[in-house]
């Protein structure tokens, strides 16, 4: 049982296969075919729920060290401006901040596309655990 939720659960196997996967347990199962059937979507659910709620732990921690970088930059941002206007302040030291500015707001754009791809994450583990327990309900049928 728990080797098939663990092949079931994986994103990279297609819902036609897990359909098919799901169908020869089901027929393997004989009499207690819907007890077991129970079993596997309780094991589904487990699973795939504890992958999700890590996944949005760590979008969690994501948004913080956003929250973090963005602040860091509008701080250096800030001094940069304060170095422009200054006529007494090294332009060396003003160029280095400036670099630092573009360089963090170029990491923080980044991370904020790779942000919105992993938002993603958590409805996909939601559809498929919805696609696998409608196959399971309909062979329960």
């Amino acid at each position: 049982m728990a080797d098939l939720v663990q092949e079931l659960v994986q994103r990279r196997v297609p819902i036609e296969q897990a359909q098919d996967r799901i169908r020869a347990f089901m027929a393997q199962a004989g009499d207690r075919k819907q007890p077991k059937l129970l079993e596997l979507l309780a094991g589904l659910f487990s699973v795939l729920n504890d992958e999700r709620s890590t996944v949005i732990a760590g979008l969690d921690r994501f948004g913080a060290r956003q929250k973090e970088l963005a602040s860091e930059l509008r701080d250096d941002n800030e001094r940069l401006r304060v170095m422009q206007a200054d006529p007494a302040a090294k332009a060396s030291d003003a160029d280095q901040m400036a670099q630092r500015v573009t360089w963090g707001a170029r990491v923080f754009q980044d991370r904020r596309q790779a942000l919105s791809y992993a938002c993603d994450v958590p409805g996909k583990i939601e559809q498929r655990l919805f696609a696998l327990a409608r196959i399971i309900r309909e062979a329960v049928q």
